[in-house]
């Protein structure tokens, strides 16, 4: 992600959210192809010149903006295991549900997620947060047994979470409520929780 400064001032802060809002907003309504910052900028009420102080062009905007729904993807979680269900399973559900509403919420994201392009270090590095903390639920809460085989299967099942996901939102909004469920049934059973 290039970012020309990472803004410091809260009324900076203000602006650049702004912008990244913006663009979520238009890639909810319209191709990407069709967007421009002078667009951009008039939706985030800045200024041409105000965009460009944060980024060099759109897709340093669009850059921006997956890396802030990289970091939204690791708060749902952590909003999920704040307070723990009674098993398992139950968790597995609440994550399914949870990340369900973000693909339904999230602005622009449903529509651009699946073409975004992110960059492989950051992809890892949320890819190792979501598993270090499922892994410690799992195995601290729950007491599901610290193999060596757990931590390749979590990696995996997020993997296959993503892309199950984008299945069931790639032609319903709401997300394809049979997909979301074979994706419950799926992940308790690989990881051995049901």
């Amino acid at each position: 992600m290039e970012t020309r400064t990472e803004p410091r001032q809260r009324r900076s802060r203000d602006k650049y959210e702004r912008v990244l809002a913006a663009a979520a907003a238009l890639l909810e309504e319209m191709p990407y192809e069709m967007i421009g910052t002078r667009l951009i900028a008039n939706r985030a009420d800045v200024s041409v010149g105000t965009l460009y102080r944060f980024f060099v062009d759109k897709q340093a905007i669009v850059d921006a903006l997956a890396q802030h729904w990289l970091d939204r993807l690791v708060e749902v979680m952590d909003e999920q295991l704040a307070e723990l269900p009674p098993d398992p399973v139950a968790l597995i559900d609440r994550l399914i549900d949870a990340y369900t509403l973000f693909w339904r919420a999230e602005p622009g994201f449903r529509k651009a997620w699946s073409w975004v392009s992110v960059e492989p270090g950051a992809a890892h590095s949320n890819d190792v947060q979501l598993i270090d903390r499922l892994h410690a639920a799992l195995t601290s809460h729950y007491g599901i047994p610290d193999e060596p085989a757990l931590g390749p299967r979590l990696e995996l099942a997020i993997g296959v979470a993503e892309h199950l996901l984008n299945l069931a939102f790639k032609q319903d909004p709401h997300g394809d409520p049979e997909v979301l469920a074979e994706l419950k049934i799926l992940l308790a059973r690989y990881l051995g929780l049901a």
